[in-house]
């Protein structure tokens, strides 16, 4: 009986350090997700919309949101949040279309050459695009949002905005990091 228990027990361990390793990490992913929908929220409160945009944002505000169930999770927490006389309405998408639905963007983790395919068929649109890092923004994104020793850094692409007919506040702008001026 002790031989069995000797035999099973560095496997139980491992896979007990596994699981614990596997939860926080999981919980870390969670929470840093979390702040950067915070800071979405914020974004889409700090961006207006053309006027023939404005026609088909009725009730709501919809957030389309492409990523993995973390990030998906992650931005419930801003499901419903009143942003002026609209509530945001977070929809997670499964599939890279119906982007004519949406009115924000966001898109986490995707290949480089399914990214530019998005971004070739959004071009012009009155489409809010945020993701993750330097790169999503300057690759044709409007803002990337990274993570640099604790603090986010906004990148905004203000030639990709100005394109889609969208206005982000100066005051905003004065924040973030400006790409292509």
């Amino acid at each position: 009986m002790i031989n069995q228990v000797k035999k099973f027990l560095p496997p139980l361990l491992g896979l007990s350090l596994l699981l614990n390793t596997h939860s926080q990490m999981y919980a870390q992913s969670l929470e840093e997700q979390t702040v950067l929908a915070a800071l979405a929220l914020n974004i889409v409160r700090f961006t207006t919309w053309p006027d023939e945009a404005q026609t088909r944002i009725k009730e709501s505000i919809d957030f389309c949101v492409i990523g993995d169930n973390v990030v998906q999770e992650s931005f419930i927490s801003i499901n419903n949040k009143v942003v002026g006389n609209k509530t945001l309405q977070i929809i997670n998408l499964s599939r890279l279309r119906n982007f004519e639905d949406c009115h924000v963007l966001y898109i986490s983790e995707l290949k480089q050459n399914v990214l530019l395919q998005v971004f070739a068929d959004i071009n012009k649109h009155p489409l809010l695009t945020i993701g993750q890092g330097y790169d999503f923004a300057a690759q044709g994104g409007m803002v990337g949002l990274e993570n640099v020793d604790g603090k986010i850094t906004l990148h905004v692409n203000l030639p990709v905005v100005h394109e889609s007919k969208l206005n982000i506040s100066a005051r905003l702008l004065k924040l973030a990091k400006i790409i292509g001026e």
